[in-house]
């Protein structure tokens, strides 16, 4: 099913005329959408940002003109505000919203999942373009906290993405009867590494897309992995 909406999606993008090293912008709390929008990027070879949403209008700005980002990826109605009242945004050309409503100038996330579940089938022409994106390629620009100054966009290539998964949740012997709650945000470098690590495992992912939620999701999910936050 991720194979099929993440095929949808890149080939969205590439109607739209992305390609390797476009920079695509993902505004969003964690929800499966996420991992869609993060996987699509990579796929084609193209660059994802990720902001947190919790960043003001002037700082989305400010990280949206400083990383070039062509398309910006937003969960909701207000981060969709958000990037409105971000100010000139020259090299912006899509936004794309994954709740439901009517957004001016915007694309609907679900209306471009449409064809998802025709691509499920393996691919070979998709294929060909993943394995085309090497360790040395840029994969993802991550925006530091800027507490000395503007913040700065840390660069890691897929082989540095790719380092940490080989060496780091191998020991806890993690598979597909396991399942883990994703609620440290997707921003962070340490949340996203930690999935990608987990489906790398097989491990079922539950998304809670704010803290205060999570009681609640533990009560129903009953994850056998717990990460805790942390500290700054």
């Amino acid at each position: 099913e991720l194979y099929g909406r993440v095929r949808a999606l890149v080939d969205a993008f590439r109607g739209w005329g992305l390609g390797k090293g476009d920079r695509v912008a993902v505004l969003s709390e964690n929800r499966w959408e996420w991992a869609v929008t993060d996987f699509a990027t990579l796929a084609m070879g193209g660059v994802d940002v990720p902001l947190y949403p919790t960043l003001t209008p002037e700082q989305i700005g400010y990280m949206l003109r400083d990383s070039g980002a062509k398309v910006a990826v937003v969960s909701s109605k207000e981060l969709y505000e958000k990037v409105v009242a971000a100010g000139d945004l020259p090299e912006l050309e899509h936004v794309v919203v994954m709740d439901a409503g009517e957004f001016a100038g915007a694309e609907s996330f679900a209306g471009l999942m449409a064809g998802a579940a025709a691509r499920q089938q393996r691919d070979a022409e998709f294929d060909v373009m993943v394995k085309m994106v090497r360790p040395e390629d840029l994969a993802t620009i991550i925006y530091t906290s800027g507490t000395t100054g503007e913040p700065k966009g840390v660069m890691l290539t897929h082989g540095n993405l790719a380092s940490n998964l080989n060496v780091t949740t191998g020991p806890f012997g993690l598979d597909e009867k396991d399942c883990c709650i994703s609620f440290l945000p997707l921003s962070h470098v340490t949340a996203r590494h930690l999935d990608y690590a987990l489906m790398c495992s097989g491990t079922k992912l539950a998304y809670c897309p704010k803290f205060d939620l999570l009681p609640a999701a533990m009560k129903a999910v009953r994850p056998t992995i717990f990460v805790a936050v942390p500290r700054v």
